[in-house]
């Protein structure tokens, strides 16, 4: 009991008489832990990958999930109010899509598409449309349902579908039975009024022939579209063509994305519809963006940015690229390296601020701590209130990182990331600021220290 009462008086004398630099020591470190596992996390592999968001596998690599933060939705909300507007989007989704080393797939499995009651009733005849129905759609419903011949509320049906690019339509292995698929061809048109090319269900085989017209509707926007062709039986994509679970599109209408329009137009509402189409791949997380396997994350994140910087965009977000390149990826590299340089300089002076503070606070002590040697104290019982000196000085670093590292705080983190890369730098600085001490203190000459004068 005498022995811990000891240790504990040291330890409350010399923090008290160095409590300002103490104080300051924390908050370098503080700082310092934060921006270490920033930059480990923006350049190192940590192991960071949201299980939330499970990729696609092919051959040679991986499709993540990407999309708009919610928050950087402004730019694009504001560029579809003009003809100039809408062709960013649709040129900006297109060089995202085209990309020769990260291309983009978009596919969407849970959103259901709007035709008029009456119209869709007059192509199935005396055929029910109950299987057709979306789930979230059990009931005729009254939509804001536009074309160019009208603009009104009317009843519509809610149907399956699903949204698919003409590269994922290849890469999911979908055949058809009747007709043809999407290809680049027949996804390009030529006026903005031409019909877009839609696939169909197996279900649908003997109810609509290929070369049929309807009207479809999505966010207020009507889309004349033309049956091209007609799937297989048993055609399966997985779930948003990223999920575990694969989706059966019998009963569904295959609508989609990457519609380009050759014209050039002055009328805003000829193409507002195709770049709504592009935004909407892009808002909804309905896109996924090529990772050859190794996790090349930074160079898709780079990719972003410069294609963002471009078209004045903010860049997409790839959400299972690690903690810092998704907080970072709107800084350049050069900003980057300036941050990591700015970091690696104040670990430096911290650590050289610790040790000095400690080197000077045994200096001033030796004396003290001779007259403890000639009293018989052990050599732990001297090192070990500076030791845990250290130790506290280090604490609040792991707080401070929990807390703005957490999920809570900034939504997409692992933990276990954070405890590992807290644990090993903290447990470094441990351990050379225990190396640093019992290096001091060896040695020592203990009728030396006491035969000196202050």
């Amino acid at each position: 009991m005498g022995k811990i009462k000891f240790m504990a008086e040291e330890f409350f004398r010399s923090f008290r008489k160095n409590l300002f630099k103490n104080m300051l020591l924390m908050v370098m470190f503080s700082t310092g832990m934060i921006m270490t596992v920033l930059m480990g996390s923006y350049y190192l592999d940590l192991g960071e990958l949201n299980s939330e968001h499970p990729g696609y596998n092919d051959e040679k690599g991986t499709w993540y999930v990407i999309g708009v933060v919610n928050d950087d939705t402004t730019e694009m909300d504001e560029s579809i109010d003009t003809v100039q507007g809408c062709r960013n989007i649709m040129d900006y989704y297109e060089r995202l899509h085209d990309s020769a080393e990260h291309p983009v797939i978009s596919v969407n499995t849970h959103q259901d598409c709007y035709v008029r009651e009456e119209d869709f009733l007059a192509l199935l005849g005396n055929v029910s449309y109950k299987n057709f129905l979306g789930e979230d759609n059990p009931d005729v419903v009254s939509i804001y349902f536009s074309s160019e011949e009208n603009e009104d509320t009317c009843d519509a049906l809610g149907l399956k579908c699903a949204m698919l690019d003409d590269r994922a339509f290849g890469m999911f292995g979908l055949r058809t039975e009747i007709g043809q698929g999407f290809s680049e061809s027949n996804l390009t048109i030529q006026n903005a009024s031409d019909y877009i090319p839609i696939v169909v269900g197996n279900e649908y085989s003997g109810i609509i022939s290929v070369g049929q017209s309807l009207d479809i509707s999505f966010l207020d926007y009507a889309y004349p579209c033309k049956v091209v062709g007609i799937l297989e039986k048993g055609s399966m994509i997985p779930c948003d063509g990223s999920g575990m679970d694969n989706m059966l599109l019998d009963s569904h209408i295959i609508f989609p994305y990457t519609i380009r329009v050759a014209e050039e137009t002055s009328k805003r509402e000829d193409i507002a519809r195709y770049a709504a189409l592009d935004k909407m791949a892009l808002e909804f997380n309905s896109s996924m963006v090529w990772v050859k396997d190794g996790g090349d994350f930074r160079s898709a994140v780079a990719l972003f940015r410069d294609i963002g910087n471009e078209f004045n965009f903010p860049p997409l977000e790839l959400y299972d690229a690690p903690m810092g390149l998704r907080l970072l990826r709107k800084e350049s590299e050069a900003r980057v390296r300036i941050m990591l340089i700015l970091t690696l300089t104040l670990i430096g002076f911290t650590l050289y601020g610790l040790f000095a503070t400690f080197y000077d606070k045994i200096q001033s002590n030796k004396k003290t701590y001779g007259i403890y040697r000639m009293n018989g104290c052990p050599m732990g019982l001297i090192l070990f209130p500076c030791i845990f000196e250290i130790a506290v000085i280090l604490f609040p670093a792991v707080f401070v990182c929990r807390y703005i590292f957490s999920d809570e705080s900034i939504g997409y983190v692992s933990g276990d990331m954070i405890i590992r890369v807290m644990a090993c730098f903290i447990g470094l600085v441990l351990l050379l600021g225990t190396v640093f001490v019992t290096c001091i203190f060896k040695g020592v000459d203990t009728e030396q220290l006491i035969r000196q004068k202050d």
